[in-house]
């Protein structure tokens, strides 16, 4: 047995076993080592150790004084090193015996090798076999910013070890902020097993984890064993406490038991099964089970079902069957920040085929929706697609020549107590390029084939067969001028033309199964149908005018501005709308642009703007400004108006450094209309080179308009584990900017 091997894999065991899974990301969202002192024997340890070989390098010795040598063994003292390859000893006295490679050092005895630093009293080591006894050791780990002291260190045969009464922390020298202890670790290189008993973890000396026993892998191998506990508090749950076990059942599946305590619910027992097979295919299953909830007086739970499988070359199958007892579980159960918005459960079986180099795409499936939003109706639940098939196929992009393509469809729409129906639509279409860098113009020509089989739910004297058949004609053009300002920018400016064509057909016959009209926008003046779905599709003789510049940095290329600025002139109505929507009879859309500004490395902006020229009102307006000039220093502002939804919103968030340690998050989602706080956190965060803690207290309006507060917590410590409420993906998304860098050490 390795010593040196053996107090890594001791030091790290809790690293490397599932009671402290794999280490979690820094509390505030970089490198968890940021703040800590590089080690000074850093330098010396990036180096890997060297592979083994079947014969040991040679082991040179020197001093200062040589007392003696009988058949092979010296008596050395005076500035004693021993070397052999990575591996150095280094003493105040020494006794070596170059036949059998026995030492036995004294005096400061110091170890080190690519990865270990260990230093003691007295030490037996044998350079041969590479085994020994090292005495009151201190030992540190700078590739993993450990440290900590061992009683004994004993190899007791090439395959078993014994270290009693551990002492390892991430802490540097003279900090004991957390302590993990362990009167023996037993290491068994047999069955990669390693043994502890009587484990106990100090935070500031007071124990805040004790366990009798503990079974861990000395490598990266799965094991069964307590996952990080989470823990948290909220007005819908009161307290909430989990403590996952995870069972490694076979190489290939593996589960987790996670009950949860709910003070004002129950019980939840929860878990998870994941599987894996040699042919590529993996699922997961998670199910959560609460017998009895106190406040709601009945049973709730959830299902999860996913696998995906690969077929063959580019064919895929994949499936997902989503569940909830009822439509408030997540907003009364929701055991993540994240969860707690969603409002559908996906089910869906699927076949999809798709390799780039075919220009063919292929998907058919079943696919249905549970609805878990209350605020919802019945009425207006998405249809089930039973079953829904895409065919698509592009031509290869080469330049010069004409492009081809083909979107085919078919939906079998079904819901209860709604009419239903087959719906088939094929799209064609066939374009050309001509241009080049100055300039392009693309004319496309496309033909849309929609028809109806109208099955389930007729209504008395509808026609059971409906046919759309629509042509479509498109002209883009656009030209691109560029000139220099002064030495350092460039600057671009691209008008464009989009001139469409698509006559009138009479849909007010045809119900919508999955048609919506979108948000106006920019991006809008250029696509061939206003509407989403193949329900509607827009009749239209207009033509979009728009403009783009951009400013370049002429060195590296990138953009300082880019400003975006159109409009639609209309030449006659709009008659295609959706139901109980009159045509559209003005001539000129609402002029869209937007504009994003980098002021700086620190400072950018951006601005939106949606104007009735009829009305000579903003209609939609939003603005953002972002100050970012470090590393985890983020302040936002943001104004949203809609003036269809009665909509004014303010929005402010922040992550900013109080200290060398301490920092404070936040954010402030304020209604202005109705002046009502829609969301609103504030926390603060403490890092230090060995632990990190965050508390934040959120409180924000459900979907049934209850507010809801709530208060979680997360104490990291570093190397080891993790304790509360993962906060990173919450912050993440409720702050823009709060962790999108590195930070290296």
């Amino acid at each position: 047995m390795n010593v040196s091997r053996a107090l890594v894999i001791a030091a790290a065991l809790f690293a490397r076993t599932p009671l402290f899974a794999a280490n979690p990301p820094g509390t505030i969202g970089y490198n968890q080592w940021a703040s800590c002192p590089i080690p000074a024997t850093a330098a010396s340890t990036r180096t890997p150790a060297a592979a083994a070989t079947t014969a040991n390098p040679p082991t040179h010795v020197s001093a200062e004084h040589l007392a003696g040598y009988v058949h092979g063994e010296s008596l050395l003292s005076g500035n004693v090193q021993a070397t052999q390859g990575n591996k150095q000893m280094s003493a105040e006295r020494m006794q070596y015996n170059s036949n059998t490679g026995d030492t036995h050092a004294s005096g400061d005895v110091r170890f080190t090798s690519s990865n270990l630093e260990l230093r003691g009293p007295s030490a037996d080591y044998n350079f041969n076999n590479s085994s020994g006894m090292f005495n009151d050791a201190r030992f540190s780990l700078p590739q993993r910013h450990g440290r900590g002291t061992a009683k004994l260190l004993k190899a007791l045969d090439p395959d078993h070890d014994l270290l009693t009464d551990v002492h390892y922390t991430t802490c540097p020298v003279g900090h004991r902020d957390w302590m993990l202890n362990a009167p023996d670790l037993e290491l068994d290189q047999a069955t990669n097993t390693g043994v502890g008993h009587n484990v106990t973890i100090d935070f500031f000396g007071v124990p805040i984890f004790w366990t009798p026993y503990i079974n861990f892998p000395l490598n990266d191998a799965r094991k069964s064993g307590f996952l990080d506990p989470s823990f948290g508090f909220s007005t819908f749950t009161g307290t909430d406490l989990s403590t996952p076990y995870y069972f490694n059942l076979a190489p290939n599946y593996d589960a987790t038991f996670a009950p949860r305590i709910i003070s004002k619910r129950g019980v939840d027992l929860g878990g998870e099964f994941r599987w894996l097979t040699f042919g590529g295919s993996r699922g997961q299953i998670d199910a959560t089970f609460l017998p009895h909830d106190k406040l709601a007086d009945r049973e709730r739970g959830l299902l999860n079902f996913s696998e995906n499988t690969p077929l063959a070359l580019g064919w895929n199958f994949n499936t997902a069957y989503n569940w909830v007892s009822d439509n408030l579980y997540f907003q009364d159960l929701g055991d993540s920040l994240a969860t707690i918005a969603t409002t559908t459960q996906e089910r869906h079986v699927a076949v999809s085929f798709g390799l780039p180099t075919s220009g063919w795409t292929f998907l058919t499936q079943l696919q249905e929706w549970q609805i878990v939003d209350p605020t919802v109706p019945a009425s207006s639940y998405p249809y089930k697609r039973l079953p829904q098939s895409l065919l698509a196929w592009q031509s290869s992009p080469d330049l010069g020549a004409a492009q081809f393509s083909l979107y085919s469809e078919f939906d079998q729409f079904q819901q209860d107590g709604r009419i239903g129906a087959a719906r088939l639509d094929l799209k064609p279409s066939a374009s050309y390029t001509f241009g080049g860098a100055g300039g392009y113009f693309t004319p496309t020509a496309a033909l849309r084939l929609t028809e109806y089989d109208f099955n389930q739910n007729v209504p008395a004297g509808m026609q059971t067969n409906l046919a759309r058949v629509t042509p479509i004609l498109s002209l883009d053009g656009g030209l691109f001028f560029q000139r220099t300002i002064g030495s350092r920018f460039l600057q671009t400016l691209e008008p464009r033309l989009f001139y469409l064509y698509v006559p009138y057909r009479d849909q007010s016959q045809i119900p919508l199964f999955d048609t919506i009209q979108p948000q106006f926008s920019f991006l809008q003046l250029f696509t061939d149908n206003s509407f989403y779905g193949a329900d509607r599709q827009a009749d239209a003789n207009q033509l979009t005018y728009a403009l783009t510049s951009r400013l370049l940095d002429a060195d590296d290329g990138s953009e300082l501005l880019e400003a975006n600025l159109g409009q639609i002139r209309y030449f006659s109505n709009r008659n295609v709308q959706l139901p109980g929507v009159a045509p559209q009879t003005n001539l000129l859309s609402d002029v869209v642009g937007d504009l994003t500004l980098n002021l700086s490395d620190h400072w950018s902006t951006s601005y939106g703007q949606q104007w009735n020229p009829t009305t000579r009102q903003t209609d939609l307006a939003s603005v953002g400004v972002q100050y970012h000039p470090a590393f985890h220093q983020v302040l936002n502002l943001a104004y949203r108006y809609n003036r269809q939804l009665d909509m004014k919103q303010t929005d402010v968030s922040f992550a900013w450094p109080l200290g060398q340690h301490w920092s404070v998050v936040g954010r402030w989602n304020y209604d202005v209309q109705n002046r009502l706080t829609l969301e609103s956190f504030a926390g603060f965060e403490y890092d230090s080179c060995c632990w990190a803690f965050q508390v934040v207290h959120r409180r924000y309006i459900t979907q049934t308009g209850q507010a809801n507060t709530a208060i979680f917590f997360q104490l990291q410590l570093k190397g080891l584990t993790s304790i509360g409420r993962h906060l990173e993906d919450f912050l993440q998304n409720g702050i823009l900017g709060y962790s999108d860098t590195s930070s290296t050490q």
